[in-house]
């Protein structure tokens, strides 16, 4: 079960991008990612991944890495898969 309530995947994403000084670990992000991947919420990966960018661009690679070795464990990986696609896309 994701670790984020439904609803509430925004408000994470805002809470890790307010963090001016130190954005997190890329597990955190990674984490946010994939539940966001799993609720469908593409669009705001996608921005939370503009912003990871836009602040660490070197943080960008762990999270792509991250989620790749996710998909090993993971139960449904079809959304991930079609996040990691769309990524490809756009970065």
């Amino acid at each position: 079960m994701c670790v984020f309530c439904a609803g509430h995947m925004t408000t994470a994403s805002k809470l890790l991008c307010s963090l001016s000084h130190d954005i997190g670990h890329p597990e955190s992000h990674v984490a946010l990612l994939k539940c966001l991947a799993d609720a469908r919420e593409i669009q705001t990966a996608i921005e939370h991944l503009r912003w990871v960018q836009d602040k660490s661009p070197s943080m960008l690679q762990d999270i792509c890495t991250g989620l790749l070795a996710s998909l090993s464990v993971a139960k449904c990986p079809e959304p991930i898969l079609q996040f990691l696609q769309r990524m490809q896309g756009v970065f």
